[in-house]
């Protein structure tokens, strides 16, 4: 099966707290991890690990502000996704 995304901004890194973002308010952000990694959204307070070449698609609440803990993390923010 293929995931179909629709970009609807640049991709962001998001390292640390200092950097968290709400990627403009999107709803949903393509995130795709080229290290083991821990994704935070500050907001609610929640938090899971990633692994090595892994790609998801989160879906928040527009004003939640998320952010990874390292570099090599990267957020895309995306419309709808089908897939």
């Amino acid at each position: 099966m293929t995931l179909v995304i629709e970009p609807i901004g640049a991709k962001v890194v998001a390292n640390g707290n200092g950097n968290k973002t709400t990627l403009r308010g999107a709803k949903n952000v393509y995130i795709c991890a080229t290290a083991d990694d821990l994704i935070t959204n500050v907001t609610k307070g929640t938090s899971f690990q990633m692994h090595q070449d892994q790609v998801i698609v989160l879906h928040k609440d527009s004003t939640d502000e998320i952010h990874a803990g390292t570099t090599g993390t990267h957020f895309t923010p995306i419309g709808y996704t089908r897939g």
